[in-house]
């Protein structure tokens, strides 16, 4: 019995010295738009995670696909995901009526990609949906309709006032 709880002390201690170092190891950052530009020398050629929605369109390429995220900051990202990488399913795209998918991508971020005629992007290695987008709801304002139709009204009367044929006035005896 003593034996086996010498060996467990040992595991332990093991295990309690050990967790710093495991704890430290180095793991890629979760990076914004600004910080990859702003810093984009320091991050250039190095392996980094980027969050972000789906902007408008993904497009297929025969060497792979691209797509634009937005990470908030009023700026989008280039994502190059090759075809050997496993891409998932992307529901919704950004646009007035929706939401896009908000993905999580580990790749390599290139400050002037030589493959693709100098872009910044990130080239993907795994990306994953973290949240699925939705719809919006963008119900119709009254006080919005109340502008617009005074604003015909008022489009009305300049085009009656200037289209309306001239009146003759008998000059006054």
């Amino acid at each position: 019995m003593r034996k086996l709880f010498r060996v467990l002390a040992v595991v332990v201690v093991m295990v309690v010295t050990m967790m710093p170092v495991y704890c430290a190891a180095e793991q890629a950052p979760l990076l914004s738009t600004t910080q990859l530009v702003e810093d984009s020398y320091v991050w250039d050629g190095e392996i980094v995670f980027f969050k972000g929605e789906v902007l408008q369109d993904v497009m297929q390429r025969p060497s792979g696909l691209w797509m634009n995220l937005s990470d908030g900051n009023n700026t989008a990202m280039g994502i190059f995901v090759p075809s050997n990488v496993e891409m998932p399913k992307i529901s919704y795209l950004e646009s007035y009526r929706t939401t896009g998918d908000t993905v999580l991508v580990m790749g390599v971020f290139h400050r002037s990609c030589p493959e693709h005629q100098g872009e910044t992007d990130i080239h993907a290695v795994t990306v994953t949906v973290v949240t699925p987008g939705a719809t919006r709801e963008n119900p119709i304002q009254p006080r919005r309709i109340a502008w617009l139709l005074g604003l015909l009204a008022l489009f009305a009367l300049v085009l009656y006032r200037y289209l309306r044929p001239p009146v003759s006035r008998a000059p006054r005896l």
